[in-house]
């Protein structure tokens, strides 16, 4: 090796220690000037904080394993970052998914495959409510993830296993099958819900089942419709933020109330006692989860009442009955909705009633059918 190419050969690994060293001290600086956000939008979540080093941390590795957790929520362009690692995904490595978020048929989703012991484990706390109720008319229906309209067959959602475990553990109750009631189109493309103005075989299928004939006003949005239907705004919703990828936003649309008569009570869990609140509530599309513009997002208990006389229901729910249950106003003149992961199951007597011949629905999606620990039943 002459003198030339050992300078050459000096030189170059000079350059690239040089420009390591540059990179790396660029994003120290950066890391160190650039303040990081305490909570990330995008992903809906609260970052990582330095964590506290003590004897005891440092010792059972504890602080090791907080400290690289708070490096990757903290570092510097991790916005950016995100983004060019799901387009590199997506567009160069031509991936069908990224962590098991995908983009199909029917926008972003997560494959959410069904987790069989917890689903039992789930439909049995169901039954333990379901047997006290043996003066009204129970049903029980799955929402199914959207990932079976994706169009990417892959390991997903199974209906044909939610179907079998719904039969197989809720045998007494009647079934109403919503897969095939539904299509991609009828959820949002950027999050995992429902729109309220897609409904409309949702809401067959449950009168069908059910015994109710849907107003007319259900048939959504056809062109000589569309004063039936307004939008509220446009919102990203979690699968986006998830992702990191560009995506034009949903358009949050809604069935205006007509019916003056329409009564909306919460219940307010430091006092214990149901106070007024809005159908619609229009300060949520400012706040971190616009969907939360169907009665108010997570709430234990609401109920919906009209001043005619009707038929009641009573809806066992997650946050997808946040949207569909102003659709019930008509055919029923009260709709007491139970959200069952804010109130323990024990004290329902003190706030609900379950008159004879009531109608009960058990309606949930496969993201708390998967969680059965969340549900207060005992």
């Amino acid at each position: 090796m002459n003198e030339k190419q050992t300078n050459d050969k000096r030189l170059h690994a000079i350059l690239v220690i040089a420009v390591f060293v540059i990179v790396l001290g660029g994003f120290f600086v950066l890391n160190r000037v650039i303040t990081p956000p305490a909570v990330s939008e995008s992903e809906r979540r609260p970052l990582a904080t330095l964590p506290e080093l003590t004897a005891d941390s440092f010792a059972s590795a504890e602080y090791m394993g907080d400290f690289e957790t708070w490096a990757a929520d903290s570092f510097a362009l991790r916005e950016s970052l995100r983004t060019l690692r799901a387009e590199t995904v997506f567009r160069a490595f031509l991936q069908s998914d990224k962590s098991g978020l995908y983009l199909g048929d029917s926008g972003a989703g997560k494959f959410d495959k069904i987790r069989e012991d917890a689903w039992r484990r789930s439909c049995a706390k169901i039954r333990i409510l379901a047997e006290r109720l043996s003066e009204q008319n129970v049903y029980a229906a799955f929402v199914p993830d959207k990932s079976i309209y994706a169009g990417k067959w892959m390991p997903g959602f199974d209906e044909n296993l939610a179907r079998r475990i719904f039969a197989e553990e809720l045998p007494d109750l009647t079934q109403i099958d919503l897969a095939g009631a539904l299509t991609g189109e009828d959820f949002y493309r950027t999050d995992l819900h429902w729109s309220q103005t897609q409904l409309a075989g949702v809401m067959d299928a449950l009168g069908a089942g059910m015994g109710f004939i849907p107003p007319v006003r259900m048939a959504f949005a056809p062109p000589d419709r569309a004063d039936e239907v307004q939008t509220a705004g446009q919102f990203l919703g979690v699968y986006a933020g998830q992702l990191a990828m560009p995506m034009p936003p949903d358009y949050l649309t809604y069935v205006p109330l007509t019916d003056a008569s329409v009564r909306v009570t919460y219940l307010d869990p430091a006092s214990g006692v149901m106070i007024e609140g809005p159908l619609y509530d229009f300060s949520a599309l400012s706040g971190g989860d616009p969907y939360n513009f169907f009665l108010k997002g997570p709430q234990p208990l609401i109920v919906l009442e009209t001043s005619h006389n009707g038929r009641e229901l009573i809806l066992f729910r997650d946050s997808f009955g946040s949207s569909l249950a102003p659709l019930f106003l008509g055919p029923y003149s009260k709709v007491t909705l139970i959200d069952l992961r804010y109130i323990d199951s024990r004290i329902l007597d003190q706030h609900v009633t379950f008159p004879p011949g009531a109608d009960v629905l058990f309606l949930y999606s496969s993201q708390v059918l998967n969680n059965p620990d969340i549900l207060l039943i005992k």
